[in-house]
Parts: structure tokens; C-alpha cells; sequence
């Protein structure tokens, strides 16, 4: 009776009571929201009954007025129901919230961890994973919990007396909880992202490369080298060619362009890679990839190329430097991106032929010549010495440089030669064989060079200098000296020496006595060498003529040239899977061959015919067996497996003479018996053979002259001695029995394990050993490498053992972890230990008994200590223990320390009460120094001991909760009463981390000057105010701002500010001239209070600036401002320089990121800021921002976040969009015409190229013609819609995204919850090259459409999409003729990739072919049965080279139909490329088939069942099979129709 009244009242009335009661409550925004005009007063009044009455009468509500939701249903039932939720389910909203923030903290964990595992690597930590840390913290923060308490407590409140919600705050504050939690989704999603988190830190090596020293600057060549980099800086060029004969320098040249291209910032990155006659793509791949720090597994040549490309992309600027050039080369099959494809790179090339550059599209090329005749004197004067100006040498010493040809190389080898001749008869001699050129000249060599470098071979007066010299020539590039020298005592270049130490000393001393003659290069790295490849070719020449050495690198030899040769070398070789026959060799001393992980079957009787061979190398083969006639070499002395895979070695053990034997890196299971039977063998490498698990038991102890022993990475069960009496394993009491074993690289997780007998260990020379549970690691270690390394993580029960005391006296570099009682074992504290004094390198983690490190007698003996680490130890107080009799002169100096690293030591106090040094400690070389977690140090230095650290090169102080100042005092100066204090004068790295009490880095009576400070990081320093200011000066607090007048950086490059809570201004207004003028990056993150970014003085300094980010500012509300203040003390909105147009001119990226309160640029609208080279600009979450970009001559009361004309952006490339930032406005559009607007675009953005989209959640995007006329690449991210609809004009007729963009030619979907459909359209982009398609859960059944064609589409990439089931029709299929690779990955229903079954039309086989797919990838794919089920289809790949099946554990077979892959030979079942995860059982549907049955072997049991059966019960059991599944399918039907009956009808709800 009550309801029906209810029914029959008045509505107008309601509506007047709900606006006058409901909506004063929610607000005028969430009112309009809730209650929209459009919607009936009959909504309004349903409205209301939900608010009346409670949940248990909602049921009965509904069932009445049914007809009323019905008819609201009509209208917009979802965000009726979202604003209803915001009324009625508070609670829900904030347990999802605290849901989200939970997920997000230990997402937050798990991410840290691999940031604090990869920092300890030495890694640089990725910008976007730093970003993201940064807006977690914020989101999980103390502060950010007590607000979400304070929230939901206000939000679940209840008024009248508790029978009602309290709309005004549940309201506006669930739907902020409802936004906050899709925001930490978002964050969820993009860590979902993160592959890694870090890459390798950049190598050094090429900044330091050869350049410097060798290159001079002659006249001739000055026109060459400003033309050169005139080029570099000019955006129109992008491949560069340098060409001239071999030796006349063009590689030192290009290499002092790298040189100041680097100084001079010009590119992000610069990467110079030695192509060589033979180029080996695999090889330049990995240089490049090395020198971007990108960490590449695939060994497919064409994955590795995409990976480097999309690299080398995201590079604002990169240079490609290609050295030597023989050949033309695809630049795309290596994974450099073309000009079109990104402008931002640019290749420079150096050939011997202009013809090569020319075939490679270098139209700028530049000659060089050789040198004119006084620069040629002047350089030989210069490497020869005085002798040359002696008065009776002088005119012979000229004649021999002309004889040079003006060529660097061969000056400079003459000079060397000759340097050391006196006497006048010997320069004659020389010069009497420089005038009868030697025949042998090479085409590009002219005969005098080659002359040159002849005589100076020739001059070797020790004899192991020529042979080793030319072994030299046929080892490449960057080699290791140690393969060297197995090589020569293979040889027996070398006499008198008996040992293999006695060996090493003597190779590298021949080394550096021709590095001295210019003969070699000093390599990359310590102990490397290099050669030059005019020497190269000399020296092959050489070798061939005289010694009939063979280095053809590639093809196989003729017959008759291989019986007469001694040596030959074939790397990279294509031969087929067979050496089929025996080799008539019978001079042959040295064989190698290099392969690409190939199979290779060897004849039996392959080597019978080499009875003189002394050196055998294979690298890179499979071997299913050793040949049988490897026992024939009893000559053997070298024989080197490397990264082979290895069944059965046992043959080895006929090789009586074998001295070294070398299996680094292969996979070998089994040691064998037989190796015991090499009773000269010296040298046993079996390093990172990770495989290794049996040393058969006694086989090493029969080594009796074994000398050096390498086990690192590779077998480590050691078997304890007197557990068994019998032992299945090799045991470390078989060492005992060398008498002469002298290196040992082995690692030992059981100290129990080492005998008791241990003096061995003494004897030790060279060594790297690790005890216990953890090895020496590759990375963190790696400042650690010396030649005698010792590791250490043993528990306080376990005593040391007499050797290991007897290694320590020796040990360069020492580890000690989770030692307990590291003082009762007498190692770093009692001053009766012998002598430590050749310590180098010093880490202790873990070690919680200690209380200090050292006692001050020991310190005093660490002479040559150049690192020490000290980290995890609990209860240090002190590194150096005082005691009361060390007199007070008594001065501590470590004059070799030069890494000085102290991490979490809670209670360290350093060496005073409260700071790191004192004045009784002196480190004068210190470069590196990091402070980390050491809470109860208030300061590192102290004012008067700031002069000594001259050589500081890199500071990082982090995470100490009571550190005040960096420097405590004042500084002073003993210049004038106007010089600044230079502090710190090499320090060039600056890092201040989450240091919440301090307060300043120091302070002075003078400005302070960083005179090398390149990089300046600050992150969460809450009380800094400023970095420095004047002590002397009476101030009532510091200024306002950060930097001012009283600090200089002169070439301070980048910038970081993360997190600094009272920050409100950057700059002052007075800075001292030319600071901060070399600025190129700045990241400004998280500082609440920073109201703007630059001032007026401080724009007019940024000409070198390259990226600019500023992220999570809440308060900035424009980024330039005027430096001076009005007269109430508030910044002017009109700076005075602002008298016309600035200018960023090199800025090329710029992020505005979660900037709520920005409105603008500047506010100034007479002025137009142009940014002419910027390429990258992303703006989202700034809230104020309601125009983008607003014609500079159009009149409007409206603040643009841009004023534009024609020469604003000529280069912007991509814009990204998100979060709030309105597309409707993104452009200020023009008066009524849209031609107008049309030109505005093609004018002012004529090279935007890609738009990227985030986080919209409107159904349909506005999209306006004149902003995409030119896009190629759309990229749509974490948006709402269901459709890809746009709009070209708000209120405009919505059309599909695939025919307003068929323009575009890359397509990226990522994180659209709610899209159904891709398009539906049957010719949707039809230009389309790219599509990626990730986490859209509701794309149903099918990708596209079977009308859809995607006839130009190159690459298909689809990534957790787990609504689709099919990815793609049969007719579709056959429109990807152009298609090169595809990638399905996690979606975990799709059955089969072309759809295949009852659908299909055609009765006829038909062949689907895909002529250019040559990378097919299906990885992690649970429901994935076949590539296609019908068996009405072939498939045709002829391009198909590699495929990736990975964790598809039910795809039986590959398809029904016949698929022909010619190309292919392997298919690999692992992301990561381990040989034992590849196979090949004939073809690709036999190696599915076979590996789908040994996984499922019940399977093949069921087949052999049904074989034994009968016909008919054959049949029966088909029949059965077919009753059970109608069976289950109408049991499906069944469940189906009662769910469907179960559910209320539309009407209902």
C-alpha cells in the first residue's frame, strides 16, 4: 500500500526535493554526474527509492519497478551504476584500494631487489624503472596510508543517526579511491612490462681508445677532418664515407671524430665497431649491442637485429661508426635503422674503395690523401728520435721517409725499426732495400709501404719475434694474450723456458717489444693486442710466400695448396656437415676451423694424413664423436675444443705429447679415465663447462706434470675425503700429488671437501678460488680481477686450513662473506700475521662478529691496497681499530687506495667520533668513494682535509639517516678576496641519496667551484634548502633556492632532482658566468613546492640542452619565469628579456609528467619559445592544461600550454598525449575554416610523425584531421573505449580509426581492457607494416574479420589477448605475403593461429604460402594445439629460418597439411639460446610430433594399443569416442540453458 503511494506522488515533486537535498550534498560535480539533464525524472525517482530503503528490500523494489530501470537502461546504465557505487559501496572502493596498494608494495619489493642486484653489477638502472620506483614510493609513502585512512573513515560515515550514507563524502572521496586504484593498476601493468630493469653499464674502453695519442693534426688533413664533422652536425646527412688507401689513417682520424663528438655532446651515443675482410654479422651485432649495453641471447641473425634496431631507435641521437669496410654490407640485416626510419641516426663508414661506400648509399664522402712530404718528415723525425738530426744521417733519414709514400702506418713502423740503428751504414742498408720494392705488394698498398712494414719484420733481431709476429696476423681483432701463448708453445716458438709461467713472462715481454716497434696496437682491454690491418695483410703476405701459412678465414682450400702449407686458419669457413676424407698434409703444424655452432661429421681417417701437426682447434661444431685418426697425431701439442659440444672425448687420451688441452666452454658431461693417460699435459682448461658433472675418480692425480688447472664455472663435486671408500667423483686429494701445479681456478662449496693435506695450496702462483657457497661473480667482481684471487664464506665452526693461511700471505684479491669469527681466525686483525702486504682488494659482506677491520699495525702493512669494500657487517664501529699507545703523530696512508666502498654498517662511526676521515688518515689517490646506509655519520669530510682528495673522481653518498653536511667546517681559500674555492677538482660524478637531515653540501667564506662535475644526482634530500652558500655572510635562513651564486659548475652536463620536499625555486637570479652553460639533461622529479623551473637569467644558459623531464611537480604552474621579484616579493609574469622570440635550439625530448597545476610555458603572450630540434615531446596528467599548442597570432582570453608559429616545432617527431590532457583542445583551432586548420598542421608540424595516446577514458576519441594528416605510427595505451572510433570534430560523425588513419603504417594496442573489436572493416589500414596487440582480454574468437587483408604487414606481435581463439581466418592468412615475423605470446585459450575446421568453404587443397616469414615465435601458448587444424590447407615457408616453441605443452603437430620449410634446420624450445633446447628430427612436423610424444609418453603407449586392435573395435572405439563427446557437448548445451534460465531477463534488471 506504501509502495503504491509512492508510485502515484507527484514526480515533479521528487525532482525538486533530490536537487534541493541529494545534489546540495554531492556537489555541483558530482550532481551533473549522478544526474544528468537528459536523463528522465523518471531515473530520479528510482534514484531515490535506492536511497530510502535498505538492502534487504531491494529485491522486492526491483521487481516492482522493473519497467523504471528498464527505461533507465535505455539511457546509460554503466555510469549510472559507476556513480551509484561511488553512493552505496564506499567500503568496496577502499578495500580494493587497499587491495591494489598491498599488490602494489610487493610488486614494489620484487622490483627493488633487481634494481639493488643490478646496481651491485655495476648496471645502469633503466630511466623508466627509476620513474616508476619514484611514483610507487610516493603511492605506498607514511603519509600516503594515513590519508587513505583519513578517507575512508570520512567516506564510510553514516548521518541520520546512522540509518543513511553521508553522500557529501562518500561521493567525491570513492571516486577518488576508485581512480587511485586504476592508477596503481596501470603501475602494476607497466612493471608487468619491465624485462629488465638495467643494462651492462657503458664499456670505457672506446673513450679511451688509441685516438688521442696517435692522431696528429697535419694541415693536409684539417680540410678532411672539418669536413667530416661538419657532416656529423648537419641533420640532412646521415651516412657518411671516409675512403683512402690502407694505412693512410682514415681509422685515426674517424676515431678523433668519435673522440670530439663524444667531448663535444653531439650524439647520445656513439659506437665504433672493426668490420674487417671477413665480416662476421654475428660478431658486429654483438659489438654494437655491447656498446649500447644491450644484453642480446637470440643467435637468429634477423632477431638480433630487430632487438638492436628498436634500440638504436629509442636513441634521440646516436653515430654509427663501421670501420673498414671491404664489402658492401646490409645495413638492415644488422639492425641499423635507415634515415626514414630514424632520423636521429647517422652512420659514418671507412672503405678503402669509394665504389663500396657508394653501393651503400653514402653520398657524402671524404677523401683522405696521404701525407705531403715536410708532414711525413716531421712525423718520422718524431717516432725515429734525435738520431735523425745528426748531420751525417739527416739526408739518409729523409730518403728513407720519402720512401715511406706518406703513408702514417708505414712511418711509423720505419721510424720504430730504425730508432735504435746508430751507425750511418745500417740506415744506408735500410735504405738501399726500401729502393727495390718487394713484388709482393697488395692492390691497395703501395710497393714502399709495403716495403715499410717488410724491412721493419726484418729488423726483429730476436728470433721468436718473427714467427710470433705472424701468428699474430691470423688471430683478428682485440686478442687475448693468452690464446697466444698456447699457440706458441703448441709451435715451440719459443726455447729455454720449461714451464708455463716461464712461457707467459716470455710471450708477453715478445709482445710488448713489438707493440714498441709499432707492429701491434694495445688492445680494448689489459693484456690485449690489436693490428693494424695494413700490418695484417703485410704479415699474411708474408707468412704465405715464406712459410706457406693459409688464412683464408672463409673458403675451403684446393688440394694442392694445402699439401705444401704449414699453418691454416679457417674461421667463419662454410663447409658442408662432412669433411669426407683423409687431408695429405705432411707438412701441416697448425689446423684451426671456426664454425657457427654447425653439426660436423668428420671422415675416420681425416687426420691420418698430417703427421706433423703440433696444433689442432675446432671452435663452435657439434661433434657427435671424435674421429677414430686423432689418435694418429702423436705430434699433438695443442689441442683446444672450444664452446663445442662434446660426447666422447676418451680418444683424447692417445695423444702421448699433449701439453695443453683446452675444452673452455663446451658441453661435456663426463670427464673420462683416459684423460690420465696425457702424462705431459701442462695446461687442463675446463672453465664454464657448465655441463661437467664426473671427473672420473684418479684420473686428474695421474697428471703428474700438470702445471696450471682451470675448473672456474665448471665442475665443483668435490667429493670429501673418507666418506667412501670407493669414490664416484674426483676429489681434491688428487692435487696433492702436483708437485708442480701452480695456477688453480676452482671453486669449493664444501670447505669439508679440501684435505687435510693441503700444503699445495701454498705453492699456488696464480689463483681464483672460491670456498663455500658462493662463486666470484662475473659482474660484481669484476674490479677485482688480479692474478691471485681468493673467496671465502665459511661459517665459524670451520678452522682454516694451514694452506689457505699460506694462500692468504699472497692473495691480491680477498672476499670474505658470512664469516663469523673472522678475528679467532688471526686474517685481517693480529699483528702476528706474517704479511698481507700484497693485498689489492679487499670485500667483507656479512661478517657480523666484527667490530673493525683492521688493527693499525696491519693497516700500516696494506701498501699496495687499491679497493676496499665493506658491507653488511653489523657491528663495525671503526675500519681501523686505535689503541691508546699510537703516538699522536702517527699517520696512516694508504697511497695506493683508489675504490673505497662502506654499505648498511649500521654502528660505523668511520674513523672519528662522527665523520668518515680524519687527519690521521691519508688517501691521496682516492677515486671513487661510496657511503651508503652508515646512519650515524653526520659528516664525510671535514673542511681542512678536502685538499688532499685531488684525484676524486666519484662520489655517492645514500641512504644516512643522521647525516647532516658533506663537508663539515668552512672552506677557505688562499687566493683573493673574490676567487672561488675549487673543491674536488677531477670529481665528475655526484650522487646525494635520501639523506633526510641534511642540510647542505658545504659551505665557504667564497663561492665553491666543482671544476669537473659532469653528473649531479640529488633524490629524497627532504631538508635540503641549499647546496652551498656563504658562511661568512649573515643570513637569517638560507635562500629559497637550490643553486645560487655562491656555487659554479662549469661543465656540469646532467642533472637529477628527485624528491627534495622544500624545494621552490632551482635557480637564483645572479649565478656566476658560464655556470651551468654545458647543461644537456634535466630531470626534475617528485619536489612539491617547485613553482617553476628557469629563470630569465638561467634560459639564456640552456643552448646545449638535449632532454628536459619534469614528473610529479604539484605545484609548478609554468616553467619559465622571470628572475626578478615585483614589490610584493611575487615573481614578475613579464621577464624583461622576454623582448622577443627564445630559443631551445638543441632540446630534442621534452616531458611534462603528472604536472597538475601547469597552465603554460610562460605566460607572456607576446612570446613564442621555438624548439627546432626537438623530436620527442610527452605531456600527460596535467589536469590545467585545456589547449596544447594555440596560434601565437590568434587573439584569445584562453592559456595555451604552447604559443606556436611556422618555426616552433619544424622537427617534432612523436607527441604523446595523456591522462586528462583534452585531444578536443589539443590544437587552438582557427577561425571556422577548416583548410585553415589543415594548414596550421601541415605548416607549423610538418614532420609529426607518431601520436601515442594513455590512459583516456572517453568511449570515443576526437581525433581532428589536421593534427594525423601525416602520422605513420599510432600508439593507443591504458585507454577505455570498445571500439576504435574516433571523431574528426567533438560532436562530428564518428568514423572507424581504420579509415580515418588508413595512413598509418604501425599500429601498437596495449592495456585496453575493453576493446572488442579491432576493426570491422574489410579494408582496415591498408598501408599497415607494424600491428601490436597487447593485454586486450576482450578481443573475441578472431583478431580481425576474414574480409580484413593485411597485405603490407611485416611484423605481427599479439601478447596476452586471452579472449582470442583463432588468431586469424584462412583468408587473411593468404594476404600476408609480405610478412616477416610473428610472435604469439600468453594467450592462454588460442587453439590453433589460422583457423581451420567446418567454416572452411573450399573443397580443393589450397596452398597458403608465406614468402618472406622468416621468424616465427608461439610462446607460452597452454591451449595451442596446431598452427592450423585443416587439413585442407599446405603451408609454404621458404623464408622460414627460425621458430621459437616455447611452453606450448599440447601442440601435437605443427598442421594437418604438408608445410615446406627449406630453410629451416632446428626449432628451439627455450627463450634463451641453449643448443640442448633445440631440435631437428628431419622436418618440422616430425620434431613436433616426437618431442609432443616424449613429453606425453601415455600418448604413444595408446597408439601402440590401438595398432594391436582390430579393425572393427578400432572402429568402435571411434564410435564410442564420438557417443562420449555428444555426450559431454550436450551436457555443455544443458548447463548452458540453465545458466541462461537462471538469469534475470534485461527487463528484470
Amino acid at each position: 500500500m506504501f509502495l503504491s503511494r509512492v508510485v502515484l506522488t507527484d514526480v515533479l515533486g521528487f525532482n525538486w526535493w533530490i536537487e534541493r537535498h541529494v545534489c546540495s550534498n554531492l556537489g555541483e560535480g558530482g550532481a551533473s554526474l549522478l544526474f544528468p539533464r537528459i536523463y528522465s525524472p523518471l531515473v530520479l525517482y528510482f534514484v531515490l527509492l535506492l536511497i530510502i530503503f535498505s538492502r534487504e528490500r531491494m529485491e522486492v523494489i526491483i521487481s516492482i519497478v522493473g519497467s523504471f530501470a528498464a527505461k533507465a537502461a535505455e539511457y546509460a546504465v554503466d555510469p549510472i551504476a559507476r556513480q551509484l557505487s561511488y553512493l552505496f559501496k564506499p567500503r568496496s572502493k577502499f578495500l580494493n584500494l587497499r587491495t591494489k596498494v598491498q599488490e602494489l608494495k610487493d610488486a614494489r619489493e620484487r622490483v627493488q631487489q633487481s634494481v639493488n642486484s643490478a646496481t651491485r653489477k655495476g648496471d645502469v638502472i633503466f630511466d623508466d624503472v627509476q620513474r616508476w620506483l619514484t611514483v610507487v614510493d610516493e603511492k605506498i609513502s607514511k603519509e600516503a596510508a594515513t590519508q587513505l585512512q583519513d578517507r575512508e573513515e570520512k567516506a564510510t560515515k553514516r548521518c541520520f543517526a546512522g540509518f543513511c550514507p553521508d553522500f557529501k563524502s562518500s561521493y567525491p572521496l570513492s571516486k577518488k579511491a576508485d581512480k587511485e586504484a586504476n592508477v596503481i593498476a596501470q603501475l602494476l601493468t607497466q612493471k608487468d612490462n619491465f624485462d629488465r630493469v638495467s643494462r651492462p653499464s657503458e664499456p670505457k674502453g672506446m673513450d679511451t681508445i688509441r685516438s688521442v695519442k696517435e692522431y696528429e693534426a697535419f694541415e693536409s688533413r684539417r680540410d678532411a677532418f672539418n669536413g667530416l664533422m661538419a657532416a656529423l652536425k648537419d641533420d640532412a646527412v646521415s651516412i657518411i664515407g671516409v675512403y683512402g688507401m690502407g694505412g693512410v689513417g682514415k681509422t685515426t682520424l674517424v676515431k678523433e671524430a668519435f673522440k670530439q663528438a663524444k667531448e663535444e655532446q653531439l650524439f647520445n651515443e656513439v659506437i665504433l665497431v672493426a668490420i674487417n675482410q671477413t665480416p662476421n654479422m654475428l660478431y658486429i651485432q654483438k659489438e654494437i649491442a655491447v656498446k649500447l649495453g644491450l644484453a642480446i641471447h637470440e643467435e637468429n641473425i634477423d632477431m638480433r637485429a630487430t632487438q638492436l634496431h628498436e634500440r638504436l631507435k629509442k636513441e634521440g641521437r646516436v653515430l654509427v661508426i663501421l670501420d673498414d669496410i671491404w664489402a658492401s654490407l646490409d645495413l638492415r640485416a644488422l639492425g641499423i635503422p635507415s634515415a626514414d626510419e630514424h632520423k636521429g641516426c647517422k652512420i659514418l663508414m671507412t672503405s678503402r674503395r669509394l665504389d663500396v661506400l657508394k653501393m651503400m648509399d653514402s653520398c657524402h664522402n671524404i677523401s683522405i690523401q696521404t701525407l705531403k712530404e715536410d708532414e711525413a718528415w716531421n712525423l718520422f723525425k718524431k717516432m725515429a728520435g734525435q738520431v735523425v738530426e745528426r748531420f751525417d744521417l739527416q739526408s739518409t733519414a729523409i730518403e728513407v721517409a720519402k720512401k715511406c709514400a706518406g703513408l702514417p702506418i708505414a712511418i711509423a713502423t720505419i721510424a720504430n725499426a730504425l730508432k735504435p740503428k746508430e751507425n750511418l751504414y745500417e740506415w744506408e742498408d735500410a735504405l738501399r732495400q726500401l729502393n727495390n720494392p718487394s713484388e709482393r705488394n697488395f692492390e691497395d698498398i703501395p710497393g714502399g709501404a709495403y716495403s715499410a712494414i717488410e724491412l721493419s719484420y726484418k729488423f726483429l733481431e730476436v728470433k721468436e719475434l718473427r714467427p710470433m709476429f705472424l701468428l699474430c696476423s691470423i688471430m683478428g681483432h682485440d686478442v687475448v694474450v693468452e690464446d697466444l701463448l698456447r699457440y706458441v708453445i703448441g709451435l715451440g716458438f719459443i726455447s729455454n723456458v720449461n714451464t708455463i709461467k716461464e712461457s707467459r713472462d716470455r710471450v708477453l715481454t715478445l709482445v710488448n717489444n713489438l707493440k714498441a716497434s709499432s707492429l701491434l696496437l694495445e688492445g680494448n682491454h689489459p693484456n690485449h693486442f690489436d693490428m693494424h690491418d695494413v700490418v695484417r695483410d703485410v704479415a699474411q703476405s708474408i707468412a704465405s710466400s715464406d712459410l706457406h701459412w693459409l688464412a683464408l678465414f672463409k673458403d675451403w682450400p684446393d688440394e694442392e695448396t694445402m699439401i705444401e702449407s704449414q699453418l691454416i686458419s679457417l674461421q667463419n669457413v662454410e663447409v658442408s656437415e662432412l669433411l669426407p676424407h683423409e687431408l695429405d698434409c705432411p707438412n701441416l703444424q697448425y689446423f684451426s676451423i671456426g664454425m657457427k655452432y654447425s653439426p660436423l661429421k668428420i671422415a675416420i681417417n681425416f687426420f691420418e694424413g698430417m703427421p706433423r701437426l703440433k696444433v689442432l682447434e675446432f671452435n663452435k661444431i657439434i661433434f657427435k664423436s671424435l674421429p677414430s685418426s686423432i689418435g694418429c697425431l702423436k705430434t699433438l701439442c695443442t689441442l683446444r675444443l672450444r664452446n663445442c659440444d662434446l660426447e666422447d672425448i676418451a680418444i683424447i687420451g692417445e695423444l702421448k705429447k699433449l701439453e695443453i688441452l683446452d675444452l673452455r666452454e663446451s658441453n661435456i658431461i663426463v670427464l673420462p679415465k683416459e684423460i690420465g693417460q696425457l702424462t705431459r699435459l701442462k695446461l687442463l682448461d675446463l672453465s664454464y663447462c657448465h655441463k661437467l658433472q664426473v671427473i672420473t675418480p684418479n684420473a686428474l692425480s695421474k697428471l703428474s706434470k700438470l702445471e696450471e688447472l682451470y675448473l672456474y664455472g665448471s665442475f665443483d663435486k668435490w667429493k670429501v675425503e673418507g666418506i667412501e671408500n670407493l669414490r664416484s667423483n674426483g676429489s681434491l686429494v688428487e692435487l696433492q700429488h702436483f708437485s708442480g701445479l701452480s695456477t688453480l681456478e676452482v671453486h669449493i662449496p664444501d670447505v669439508e671437501a679440501i684435505p687435510k693435506d693441503n700444503l699445495f695450496f701454498g705453492k699456488m702462483e696464480r689463483y681464483k678460488i672460491s670456498i663455500g657457497d658462493e662463486k666470484w661473480d662475473l659482474y660484481d667482481d669484476r674490479a677485482m680481477e688480479t692474478s691471485r684471487m681468493l673467496k671465502l664464506k665459511v661459517n665459524k665452526s670451520i678452522h682454516l686450513v694451514d694452506g689457505i693461511k699460506n694462500l692468504l700471505k699472497k692473495t691480491q684479491s680477498l672476499c670474505l662473506n658470512g664469516m663469523e669469527d673472522v678475528e679467532e681466525m688471526g686474517m685481517l686483525y693480529h699483528p702476528n700475521v706474517e704479511t698481507i702486504g700484497q693485498l689489492r682488494f679487499i670485500k667483507v659482506n656479512n661478517c657480523n662478529m666484527m667490530k673493525n677491520l683492521f688493527s693499525f699495525f696491519i693497516a700500516k702493512r696494506l701498501c699496495q691496497l687499491e679497493g676496499l669494500e665493506v658491507s653488511n657487517c653489523e657491528n663495525i664501529t671503526e675500519l681501523i681499530e686505535e689503541k691508546k699507545e699510537i703516538g699522536g703523530s702517527d699517520i696512516l696512508e694508504f697511497n695506493q687506495l683508489r675504490i673505497l666502498k662502506l654499505i648498511q654498517l649500521e654502528r660505523f662511526n668511520g674513523l672519528s667520533l662522527v665523520g668518515l676521515f680524519d687527519e690521521k688518515i691519508s688517501c691521496p689517490v682516492l677515486e671513487e668513494l661510496k657511503v651508503e646506509e652508515c646512519h650515524k655519520l653526520k659528516y664525510v669530510f671535514i673542511s681542512s682535509m678536502v685538499k688532499s682528495f685531488v684525484h676524486l673522481k666519484r662520489l655517492e653518498i645514500s641512504k644516512c639517516d643522521e647525516m647532516e653536511v658533506i663537508i663539515e667546517g668552512t672552506l677557505t681559500t688562499e687566493g683573493g678576496i673574490n676567487s672561488s674555492i675549487r673543491v674536488f677538482p677531477k670529481l665528475d660524478f655526484l650522487e646525494l641519496g635520501r639523506l633526510s637531515k641534511l642540510r647542505k653540501f658545504c659551505c665557504g667564506i667564497n663561492p665553491i667551484e666543482f671544476p669537473s662535475l659532469k653528473i649531479l644526482m640529488i633524490w629524497r634530500c627532504c631538508a635540503l634548502n641549499t647546496f652551498t652558500f656563504d658562511d661568512g655572510k649573515n643570513r637569517v635562513r638560507p635562500p629559497h633556492y637550490l643553486f645560487n651564486e655562491e656555487v659554479i659548475f662549469p661543465v656540469l652536463e646532467k642533472l637529477y632532482i628527485t624528491g627534495i620536499d622544500n624545494l621552490e625555486r632551482l635557480w637564483g637570479d645572479q649565478l656566476v658566468e658560464h655556470s651551468f652553460s654545458k647543461l644537456t639533461f634535466i630531470d626534475l622529479n617528485d619536489c612539491p613546492k617547485l613553482l617553476n623551473v628557469f629563470s630569465s637569467s638561467m634560459f639564456s644558459r640552456l643552448e646545449r640542452l638535449d632532454s628536459l623531464s619534469i614528473q610529479l611537480c604539484k605545484s609548478i604552474e609554468e616553467i619559465i619565469y622571470e628572475g626578478g621579484s615585483t614589490s610584493n616579493g611575487m615573481p614578475s609574469l613579464y621577464p624583461q628579456f622576454f623582448q622577443s622570440d627564445g630559443e631551445f635550439p638543441n632540446l630534442t625530448s621534452l616531458i611534462l609528467w603528472n604536472l597538475p597545476n601547469l597552465k603554460s610555458i610562460h605566460y607572456n603572450k607576446m612570446l613564442t619559445i621555438n624548439w627546432p630540434s626537438l623530436k620527442e615531446m610527452k605531456v600527460y596528467g596535467c589536469e590545467k592544461v585545456e589547449i596544447v599548442f594555440a596560434n601565437s597570432g590568434e587573439t584569445s582570453s584562453e592559456q595555451p600550454l604552447f604559443w606556436v608559429n611556422e618555426s616552433t616545432f619544424p622537427n617534432l617527431q612523436e607527441l604523446t598525449l595523456g591522462m586528462d590532457v583534452r585531444i578536443k583542445d589539443i590544437i587552438w583551432h582557427c577561425q571556422g575554416q577548416q583548410q585553415q586548420q589543415q594548414n596550421f598542421v601541415s605548416h607549423y608540424f610538418p614532420n609529426l610523425k607518431v601520436v601515442e595516446l594513455m590512459s583516456y577514458s572517453e568511449q570515443v576519441i576526437v581525433m581532428p584531421p589536421y593534427l594525423i594528416s601525416n602520422l605513420q605510427t599510432l600508439v593507443i595505451w591504458g585507454c577505455s573505449f570498445k571500439e576504435m572510433i574516433f571523431q574528426s570534430e567533438e560532436g562530428g560523425e564518428e568514423k572507424p580509426a581504420s579509415l580515418l588513419l588508413s595512413h598509418i603504417t604501425k599500429l601498437r594496442l596495449d592495456s585496453l581492457s575493453k576493446l572488442m573489436h579491432l576493426w570491422k572493416e574489410k579494408e582496415g589500414f591498408p598501408n599497415l607494416r607494424i600491428l601490436y596487440v597487447s593485454m586486450c582480454p576482450r578481443l573475441k574468437v578472431n583478431l580481425v574479420p576474414s574480409s580484413v587483408s593485411f597485405r603490407n604487414l611485416v611484423t605481427l606481435e599479439i601478447r596476452y589477448c586471452s579472449g582470442i581463439i583463432k588468431l586469424i581466418t584462412h583468408s587473411t592468412a593468404k594476404s600476408l605475403v609480405q610478412l616477416q615475423q610473428m610472435r604469439i605470446e600468453k594467450c592462454r585459450n588460442i587453439e590453433e593461429i589460422i583457423q581451420g575446421g567446418d567454416d572452411d568453404d573450399d573443397d580443393d587443397d589450397d596452398e597458403i604460402s608465406f614468402p618472406q616469414l622468416n621468424s616465427l615465435e608461439l610462446v607460452s601458448l597452454p591451449k595451442l594445439e596446431s598452427f592450423c587444424s585443416s587439413d585442407k590447407y599446405t603451408f609454404g615457408f621458404p623464408s622460414l629460418h627460425f621458430l621459437l616453441l616455447h611452453k606450448c605443452p599440447e601442440m601435437k603437430m605443427f598442421s594437418q597439411g604438408h608445410s615446406n620449410t627449406p630453410l629451416l634446420h632446428k626449432v628451439r624450445f627455450s627463450k634463451w639460446s641453449r643448443k640442448e633446447e633445440e631440435r631437428w628430427e628431419g622436418s618440422l612436423d616430425s620434431t613436433i610430433e616426437k618431442l609432443f610424444r616424449e613429453k606425453h609418453p601415455m600418448i604413444e603407449e595408446c597408439e601402440n594399443f590401438k595398432e594391436d586392435r582390430s579393425k572393427p573395435s578400432t572402429s568402435n572405439t571411434q564410435n564410442l569416442k564420438k557417443e562420449v563427446q555428444n555426450s559431454v557437448k550436450d551436457q555443455d548445451n544443458y548447463s548452458i540453458s540453465k545458466e541462461d534460465q537462471s538469469k534475470p531477463s534485461t527487463s528484470s534488471t
